[in-house]
């Protein structure tokens, strides 16, 4: 995914780069949780951009799916695992009371396990460099990403 940014601050090798919300992201709510349009972001200025320009950053489409997968996949087949795991235990040792209560529970408790799993790995994820946006270039000042996240010059 591309998006044209404006650097807003550079420390070091890193440069803060505010991005606005595209129409393609905005119905997805992973960043600030639709809190706000504006969104700033720590990117490696391995272009040597200046404070005030515009550039070009982009996140690899695998990396997106990956991410996606990560948090979306994983947890889904947590819960329906959780709950196959109780169709089991109730087929080879019998459990008591209601199956169906039986998957349910054990499929919630294995979906926040997910989620905590996830959230504790968070840390050494952020600093896997396959998943970290990239400055590709500075872009022209009428430069614009269209809603398929191809650019065009306007």
């Amino acid at each position: 995914m591309n998006q044209i940014g404006k650097i807003v601050s550079i420390q070091g090798n890193m440069a803060t780069v505010e991005l606005e919300r595209s129409s393609a992201c905005e119905k997805c709510g992973i960043c600030h949780l639709g809190e706000t349009q504006i969104l700033h972001i720590d990117v490696e200025n391995s272009i040597n951009a200046q404070e005030g320009q515009r550039v070009l950053v982009a996140v690899m489409p695998g990396s997106v799916l990956k991410a996606s997968s990560i948090l979306y996949l994983f947890p889904l087949l947590a819960l329906v695992g959780g709950i196959s795991l109780a169709y089991l235990l109730e087929w080879l040792i019998g459990l008591p009371g209601n199956v169906e209560w039986w998957g349910i529970s054990i499929g919630l408790v294995l979906f926040i396990l997910a989620f905590v799993v996830i959230r504790l790995r968070e840390p050494a994820l952020r600093k896997n460099p396959s998943f970290a946006p990239h400055m590709i270039r500075v872009a022209g000042s009428n430069e614009e990403i269209t809603d398929m996240c191809e650019i065009a010059d306007e």
